[in-house]
């Protein structure tokens, strides 16, 4: 029986939420969205400053480090918006109801913000095949590395996160 079939089948004041299996979980999740904004926002920031360092080897072109600029610096802001929203939830005062509505509406901004920066990834992927052939492969090989380890490292981790945010007590 599924999560939502025994919160059906359940009158309103039957329902309670694990607050102490949600907090965890919420401390848990905003590490990695924290750790995703940092990583982005260093990556930017070595990229810009080899843009203003002048260090423009052939393999990176000045116009290939701008777009890794802009798409790091839009991911880590994404990712603080994920973090700031989820932080903003206070599960102890929450109805079970309005717990699921604001995490399912988390999930959905993370999975449109991965799809997103996929399409993006693809569009530069795109760029390097006409400016560089050696940066595409490099490119395509990271994005092949980053899409195995997505699905079979990190969504389980997320899924299984979510999950206990949405716990209840039986």
């Amino acid at each position: 029986m599924s999560k939502l079939d025994k919160v059906l089948d359940k009158t309103g004041s039957d329902i309670k939420i694990n607050v102490a299996a949600s907090e965890t979980a919420q401390t848990k999740i905003l590490k990695k969205f924290r750790q995703v904004m940092t990583n982005c926002a260093m990556l930017a920031v070595v990229f810009t400053a080899m843009i203003i360092g002048g260090f423009s080897p052939q393999k990176f072109t000045l116009q290939f480090k701008i777009y890794l600029v802009i798409y790091l610096l839009i991911c880590a802001i994404w990712y603080g918006y994920l973090y700031f929203t989820l932080k903003k939830i206070n599960i102890a005062t929450l109805t079970p109801a309005k717990l699921f509505y604001k995490t399912a509406k988390i999930k959905r901004l993370m999975i449109s913000g991965e799809i997103f920066f996929g399409v993006v990834i693809g569009l530069i992927l795109i760029n390097g095949l006409y400016n560089n052939p050696t940066a595409l492969w490099a490119l395509s090989v990271s994005f092949v590395v980053w899409i195995v380890l997505g699905v079979s490292h990190y969504w389980p981790q997320y899924i299984r996160l979510f999950r206990d945010l949405n716990s209840i007590k039986d």
